[in-house]
């Protein structure tokens, strides 16, 4: 792991100091999760719904290309 610093203001150090005791963690792994949960979602989760497995959702009431599919959730 790659040390960094970081300035947080007293506040907001003891908050974290307080939760970090709650949960029986270090600070340190706080901030690693909170850091890895915001890159998830600055990146979009980093998945595709072509990745997601589909949910049974009932019958199919009509039949649809993947192209049309594409093209209904494309739409503006």
């Amino acid at each position: 792991m790659k040390p960094i610093s970081v300035h947080v203001s007293e506040p907001t150090y003891e908050e974290l100091k307080e939760l970090a005791g709650r949960q029986e963690r270090p600070v340190a792994e706080l901030i690693r999760d909170a850091m890895s949960l915001y890159l998830e979602q600055a990146r979009g989760f980093g998945r595709s719904l072509l990745e997601l497995d589909p949910a049974d959702a009932g019958r199919q009431l009509e039949e649809f290309s993947r192209a049309e599919l594409y093209e209904e959730l494309l739409a503006p």
